[in-house]
Formats: structure tokens, C-alpha cells, sequence
């Protein structure tokens, strides 16, 4: 089994990683602006301090799938009201976001068109995820790539269920603008991720991206990011439009990403701007992740299955099920444009 395979397209190329079924590096051709990269894909798996690393870390590249998203275990750092009702979560499946993330996938590219390919992972056989399958092709008339997810279950299962696309996030401050149509309320992390590069409060509530409380008073506007500190934070935002559009307004081409919002629900925000010390990070990642969620955070299987949540309280779903047999299959594309 190949390690590596890349799609070519009409307007660009797409690299699929056989770790963790990850897309990306991706290079894609706008008119007058040359070729753009829009997913963040570090190299870093070649050092040699990351070769005992969590696979998803190691690898970490552009677009991929959790299934279950987030942590298999309720922290107990949590506060109480985001414990409330968590259960074991999936005792089958121990890794962070999920085996399948953190696992080979395997690589066929249609040998009649070398823009599209499927990725295939067979979870063990006590895992209640039977079979994932992503189903990609560039697109033939504009820049950018759709994905088909299929996800078949073993056995009865509800979890929680992430698209995670990592995008490049630029230096400058305010370089990107999110434009998330319907997008009201929101909710910040229960915890501080890195206390020293947290300037967003702790477990807030806010009614707009661009006011959001932070941890020393005062608001910060999250729909221009990077901010202007180191930051590492994650917020939550229920939308039912199934969209989100980041505008590169100085280098003049927008990205969007597209999905099954009734499938899932909310957009968790990672903002990684500088924000973590330890190795890989070395004080100088950046990216933006934008996870279209059916989940409670990425707080894993125990906190999203809870109905106490304060995200599932809200009338947000945090969970997806699926009967023994049953397979789910949604569609998101990602699309590149000249502003």
C-alpha cells in the first residue's frame, strides 16, 4: 500500500495520505493569482521527536474525518454542568478523535480519471464502526475538491462526528474574514486550553463572532482572525446555513466550505495561532481549523452522548446514531474563488 497518491484535475492537484485517510497538501490554480495552497499540512513527521507522537499529531495534514470526534475519555477538569450525564463513551475506540484518524487508510485512484479516488478504513472487529469510505474528486469546473463520507455501523452506535479541514491561517492579523451565514450564538471552551495564550474567557456564552468575551474583560472579534496575540482556543457556533466562507481580502480569493447541516449542526473553531510551546508546535504553528460537529466540543463520545450537555440542552444536536447495518452518507465540498 502506497503512503501518498495525488489527484490532478482541471485546475489544480489534490495529495491523499494514507495516515490517518488525510487530503491535503492541496494546490489549486485561480486566474491572475497563481497557484494557492488553502490547507495547512506541517511536514513535521519527518523529525525524529515525533515518531512516538498520537498518529493524528504526527500526521496532521489538511482534511479528515473523526469518527468519534474528540476525546475518549470526560476530563475532569470539566466543570460540573459539562459532566453532567457523561457516560463511559465508546469503550471500543480509545484514541483521540477516533481510531480511523489515527490508523492507515487505504488508497484505489480511479484508473479512468485521475481526479478521483476513494479511502477506505476497516476499523477492528470490536469496534461498532464497521467500515469509513471517502469518495473524492476534484471538481471539473472550478477549483476545489468534494468528498463523499460513508460510514457503515456493527453494531447500534450514537456518537459524536466530525469534518475537520485544517486552512492556512496568515501571519498578519485580521488577514481572514469568516462570513458564517445564521450564525448567532456561540459557546467558548469549558476549559483554558494553554493557559498562557488564552485571551478568550473560559466557558462563556456570547450572541456574535464579533463580540466574544475575553478572559480579562472587554470583547475580541473572531470573525477577523488571526488575532494579534498568541492564541490557541476553540469556539462552537450553531448554523443551519451548511456554509462558511473565509475571505483572504489582501491576497484576493475566498475558500468555502460546504456541508449537510442538518447531519451537523454546529462549527467548532479552532484558532491555533502561535499558541502551543511543546513539540511539534514550537511556538510557531498556525492554522484554522473550521469542523463542521455533531458534537459537544471535541469533549468526546461520554460529554456529546449526554443529553445534559449545555450545547445538547440548547436544542442542538451532539450526536449522530446509526442501527447495526445502517450507513451514513453525507457530502462537503471545499471551493476556491478569485474575489
Amino acid at each position: 500500500m502506497g503512503s501518498e497518491f495525488i489527484l490532478r484535475g482541471n485546475h489544480g492537484s489534490l495529495h491523499l495520505q494514507a495516515a490517518g485517510g488525510m487530503l491535503g497538501p492541496a494546490q489549486f490554480n485561480l486566474p491572475n493569482l497563481g497557484q494557492i495552497s488553502p490547507l495547512t499540512c506541517p511536514e513535521w513527521n519527518k523529525r525524529d521527536d515525533t515518531k512516538d507522537m498520537l498518529p493524528l499529531i504526527r500526521n496532521l495534514c489538511g482534511d479528515f474525518v473523526c469518527a468519534p470526534y474528540g476525546a475518549p475519555e470526560a476530563s475532569e477538569s470539566l466543570p460540573e454542568h459539562w459532566r453532567k450525564g457523561a457516560d463511559q463513551g465508546l469503550p471500543d475506540d480509545t484514541w483521540f478523535h477516533g481510531y480511523s484518524v489515527n490508523s492507515p487508510w487505504e488508497i484505489a485512484v480511479d484508473p479512468k480519471d485521475a481526479s478521483r479516488a476513494t479511502l477506505t478504513n476497516l476499523p477492528p472487529d470490536q469496534h461498532p464502526l464497521s467500515r469509513l469510505e471517502r469518495h473524492v474528486s476534484l471538481l471539473p469546473d472550478v477549483a476545489g475538491y468534494k468528498v463523499e463520507l460513508r460510514i457503515t455501523a456493527r453494531r447500534d452506535v450514537r456518537f459524536p462526528l466530525s469534518l475537520h479541514p485544517c486552512f492556512y491561517l496568515p501571519e498578519e492579523p485580521g488577514a481572514v474574514r469568516l462570513e458564517i451565514p445564521s450564525a448567532k450564538r456561540g459557546w467558548t471552551y469549558p476549559v483554558a486550553l494553554i493557559p498562557e495564550n488564552a485571551p478568550i474567557a473560559v466557558d462563556a456564552r456570547f450572541d456574535n463572532l464579533n463580540a466574544v468575551p475575553r478572559a480579562n474583560g472587554g470583547m475580541i472579534d473572531l470573525s477577523q482572525l488571526p488575532p494579534s496575540e498568541r492564541c490557541e482556543a476553540l469556539v462552537q457556533i450553531p448554523s443551519s446555513a451548511g456554509e462558511i466562507r473565509l475571505v483572504y481580502e489582501q491576497a484576493g480569493y475566498a475558500v468555502k466550505f460546504s456541508y449537510d447541516a442538518d447531519l451537523l449542526p454546529s462549527l467548532v473553531i479552532w484558532i491555533s495561532n502561535q499558541g502551543r510551546d511543546e513539540a511539534p508546535f514550537d511556538g510557531s504553528f498556525r492554522t484554522l481549523g473550521i469542523e463542521a460537529v455533531a458534537g459537544a466540543f471535541d469533549l468526546g463520545p461520554a460529554v456529546s452522548n449526554s443529553p445534559k450537555n449545555p450545547i445538547a440542552r440548547d436544542g442542538v444536536a451532539t450526536t449522530v446514531s446509526l442501527s447495526a447495518g445502517q450507513e451514513l452518507i453525507t457530502t462537503s465540498t471545499i471551493t476556491l474563488s478569485a474575489l
